[in-house]
């Protein structure tokens, strides 16, 4: 009768592992939780980008558009065929990779002054 009644309450078999089961089970259960929470939203986001695919033979693309005459910046979203997509892709990567290096570069310098305006005050 025991038995049944720590089944009902959802506690764990005797043989599970004890107070070291109870232990590494925590742990466990943190990275099955992290894991999952990464994985869903790509699962999602997959699915949906699949589904999508599957009704219309194309692929939604987001792209970032200049500024307008307001200087406001925006996102958009096409439907394009995966060949569009993949060329739209890599135009996409490498402007975005340029301004990534300008950032960069203007982040370095910007850590450089500082570390000569701190070596001036020693």
């Amino acid at each position: 009768m025991d038995k049944h009644n720590r089944a009902a309450r959802g506690m764990r078999h005797e043989t599970s592992g004890g107070a070291l089961g109870s232990l590494l089970a925590l742990p466990f259960d943190l990275i099955a939780g992290y894991l999952v929470g990464l994985l869903a939203p790509v699962a999602a986001l997959a699915a949906i980008v699949g589904g999508i695919y599957l009704l219309t033979r194309k692929v939604p693309f987001l792209s970032h558009t200049w500024p307008d005459e307001e200087g406001g910046q925006h996102l958009s979203l096409k439907l394009m065929p995966p060949d569009e997509a993949q060329a739209a892709f890599v135009r996409e990567k490498e402007r975005i990779g340029a301004d990534l290096n300008a950032m960069s570069a203007e982040i370095k310098a910007l850590a450089e002054q500082a570390k000569t305006s701190v070596s001036k005050e020693d």
